[in-house]
């Protein structure tokens, strides 16, 4: 059981036992004294003073059921609190093991690649440099899972939105252009400013291109639009994404297709940056098919 459920537990019994001592008190005087009163009964000889005996002993009773509660719960809570605790820890170290282990590849992975880029066939050697890219991007987001988990915003950082998206345009353009896709920025021509970390909103609009260049239609164009409301949008031209399936996708580790590879990091690196800047991540779906990613920061 978690500290929020327990908390829900604990609220449930306390307003449970607040809504059985109200509902005496009015059966007490508000209903059955009266009525046994008028119909002249036995009962109506109890004293109004003898009544309210009966609450004080229902309302001793409830306190002690109340303080035996808030012990038990106590306990439990400090028992859960540590293996939170416990929990964090183990995930930190694996979040800095990962981090090492992803470090110490990047010297071997740079220096097969340009072991590679010495051989004279291109066409040989082509999956191999695939899949070294591959294996070197799925590196780089392992770090990047690590340093964006506790990013911050700081106060007076501001971050220009048209500016980003045409340098993050201009940066993944040739591996876009090479994969058969074109890409295009529009939308707002003024700068638009959020409050933000530029690493993290940098690497959060890379993982939603690439995720738009590996779903989307050979012949296709991705787009970045720019919103002055401010938002980020990227529309791909894909087969789309099922309702169901538009929550799960931004799960650490989570990939709708296994065929298409990945570590399966980059939109749960687009949703913790989301939510480092205040921001809401959602998917619509496009017009003419395909699916539209969307980072909706709040307005000032």
């Amino acid at each position: 059981m978690s500290l929020t459920r327990l908390n829900r537990v604990i609220k449930l019994a306390l307003q449970s036992l607040t809504v059985t001592l109200v509902l005496l008190v009015v059966w007490e005087f508000a209903i059955e004294y009266p009525l046994y009163n008028w119909l002249g009964w036995a009962e109506a000889s109890v004293s109004i003073p003898a009544r309210w005996g009966h609450v004080g002993i229902a309302m001793i009773s409830a306190v002690i059921a109340v303080s035996v509660l808030a012990v038990m719960s106590l306990g439990l809570m400090r028992e859960l609190k540590a293996k939170d605790e416990l929990m964090r820890q183990k995930e930190e170290e694996r979040t800095l093991f990962a981090a090492d282990m992803a470090h110490e590849l990047r010297t071997p992975l740079a220096m097969m690649r340009a072991h590679l880029d010495l051989l004279d066939n291109p066409e040989a050697i082509s999956p191999l440099v695939e899949d070294v890219n591959r294996v070197t991007r799925i590196v780089e987001q392992v770090l990047t899972k690590s340093q964006i988990e506790n990013i911050e915003v700081h106060p007076g950082e501001r971050v220009d939105l048209v500016k980003l998206s045409s340098s993050v345009a201009a940066y993944l353009a040739p591996l876009i252009i090479r994969e058969g896709r074109s890409i295009e920025v529009i939308g707002a021509h003024n700068p638009v400013f959020v409050d933000g970390n530029a690493f993290g909103l940098e690497q959060a609009l890379r993982n939603l291109l690439e995720n738009a260049m590996k779903y989307s239609a050979r012949g296709s164009t991705i787009t970045i639009e720019v919103d002055e409301s401010p938002a980020l949008r990227v529309i791909d031209r894909g087969r789309g994404i099922p309702m169901a399936d538009r929550e799960r996708i931004f799960e650490r580790f989570h990939r709708a297709d296994r065929r298409t590879g990945g570590s399966g990091l980059g939109l749960y690196i687009v949703r913790r940056v989301a939510e480092a800047h205040n921001a809401k991540v959602s998917i619509e779906d496009a017009p003419g098919g395909g699916a539209v990613f969307i980072l909706q920061f709040a307005k000032k």
